[in-house]
């Protein structure tokens, strides 16, 4: 069987590289996208003399194609076409695109202010914030942030290996405001004076006062700032807020991220399922409907929980109102004035767990299930490929079998050493002792029928209303729980465990 090479030529946009043709099959071959491609088109009138993966991989060569082959697309192609398949632009190698030099940047090392508009300072240094992103305290000689020139670029290469040149950045042109100075190296910002650090329009500036008199919306944007921030209007949809000292929001919060390393304090939230709460302080609100709270400390809620997800390390306490759907999960206890509803979504609580701990352990969980499905997954196609009689194979078809093979074999290696990994991490996994632990739940006035509560080890779905005022904790000794005369969440299961002895 002769096969012959036509002469190449260039078509618009593509670059023909050779056409080989024999009483096989007919096959193009052209590079792509500025020869970061090479793309391969075959017309088989003889499977079962097509064309193997070493008879492709001496075509590309030729071609002085090497280092940019696709072993995996060789196998899949020469496999299609030993099948009698025709294939049209089919990518067997790809090359790299040069990546760009990164230009000069200003590393701001303290939280900043980013303002949508003008900033306006009176005589005594003062600013009246409309619009601000994020925000920190500094002091006079305290650096801000570094200066980084920029870089050259990595060239790229072509699937023949030429270099295909990259761009250099830009310098960055940071500008020291008020309150600011560059270093004589011109790698550093230094404040001057005291304040909180304001980064816009490329100009760093230093401001002495904060005031949001308004709502958060789009003449503000997103709020992060290295200390407390305090709304007197709505936080609208999409605008998060940030902070690591504290947050009070007069008004209603939307579907948004709320971030705080101290407490938080809302009126009301509808988060619409997306909208989250995180916080190392306490929580107080006046009402949460489809919000997610990770709370390091206590919640408060004085009206309602409508379809919340809570998580605390503290307590849950709602002893005016009550929680309606979703998941209430606490560390030193849960009490409220009605918990479930006799229709509607069901209610699931949890006493005496800390959260992050479990949430770490069902992270491990799922990366182990999700590595066994996918070596399953290939231990399945690889038996399927063995499986095949060799004997009724053209030689291009086995070759291209056992590429495969060796491709999804080394998959799989890699997904073993992985699933070990995350396995031998959840062996070693322990629950640490947390001596707050209090799993107890109070209720109020009622908890509704279908309300499903965990405590300790025990789990049982609520199959009749219980009235209040009650205490409930679990009875490692009879099994299920205990309902007791009302006591306050200061008032450990343990100690009434003993009692209960």
């Amino acid at each position: 069987m002769t096969t012959v090479a036509a002469s190449q030529s260039v078509n618009i946009g593509i670059k023909k590289l050779g056409e080989y043709v024999n009483d096989a099959y007919r096959l193009n071959i052209e590079a792509h996208n500025s020869e970061l491609e090479c793309r391969a088109t075959i017309s088989v009138d003889d499977a079962d003399n097509s064309i193997s993966p070493t008879e492709l991989i001496s075509i590309l060569s030729k071609n002085e194609i090497t280092t940019a082959i696709d072993l995996e697309q060789i196998a899949v192609f020469c496999s299609e076409a030993a099948e009698g398949k025709n294939l049209e632009n089919f990518l067997l190698a790809s090359g790299s695109e040069p990546i760009h030099g990164e230009d000069g940047w200003f590393e701001l090392i303290v939280a900043t202010g980013k303002e949508k508009t003008d900033l306006e300072v009176d005589a005594f240094g003062r600013v009246d914030f409309k619009s601000v992103q994020s925000f920190s305290n500094v002091t006079p000689g305290q650096q801000i942030g570094n200066i980084y020139p920029p870089t050259e670029g990595t060239p790229g290469k072509t699937i023949t290996g030429k270099p295909v040149p990259s761009k250099p950045g830009k310098p960055n042109r940071v500008i020291a405001g008020t309150g600011v100075r560059i270093s004589d190296d011109g790698t550093q910002a230094i404040a001057e004076k005291a304040g909180r650090t304001i980064f816009e329009n490329n100009v760093l500036s230093i401001a002495e006062e904060l005031v949001i008199n308004g709502n958060v919306d789009l003449s503000v944007g997103h709020i992060s700032f290295n200390g407390f921030v305090d709304i007197k209007g709505d936080v609208l949809d999409d605008f998060n807020i940030s902070a690591t000292k504290g947050i009070n929001i007069t008004g209603a919060v939307g579907v948004c991220q709320i971030t705080s390393d101290g407490p938080v304090t809302l009126g009301t939230m509808a988060g619409m399922g997306t909208g989250k709460i995180t916080c190392k302080g306490s929580l107080q609100a006046r009402y949460l409907n489809q919000v997610t709270v990770e709370c390091r400390g206590d919640v408060n809620i004085s009206h309602e929980l409508r379809n919340a997800v809570i998580k605390a390390t503290g307590s849950i306490n709602i002893p005016k109102g009550m929680a309606i759907g979703g998941e209430l999960i606490a560390l030193e206890g849960i009490e409220a004035k009605i918990l479930g509803a006799r229709s509607g979504a069901k209610t699931s609580v949890t006493s005496g767990i800390y959260f992050p701990e479990t949430d770490q352990l069902q992270n491990l969980q799922r990366r182990l299930k999700s590595l066994v499905d996918q070596i399953k997954t290939i231990s399945s196609t690889l038996a399927a490929l063995r499986k095949k009689p060799p004997c009724n194979q053209s030689k291009a078809l086995r070759e291209a079998i056992e590429l495969r093979i060796g491709v999804l074999t080394q998959r799989q290696i890699n997904l073993d050493a992985d699933r070990e990994e995350v396995a031998e991490e959840l062996l070693g996994f322990a629950v640490n002792e947390h001596p707050t632990a209090n799993p107890k739940i109070n209720i109020l006035d009622a908890m509704k029928e279908g309300v499903s509560v965990k405590l300790g080890e025990t789990t049982e779905e609520i199959n009749n209303e219980i009235s209040g005022p009650i205490s409930i904790i679990e009875n490692p000794e009879m099994g299920g729980f205990s309902y007791l005369t009302y006591s306050p969440l200061k008032v450990g299961a343990e100690s009434l465990e003993e009692v209960v002895g």
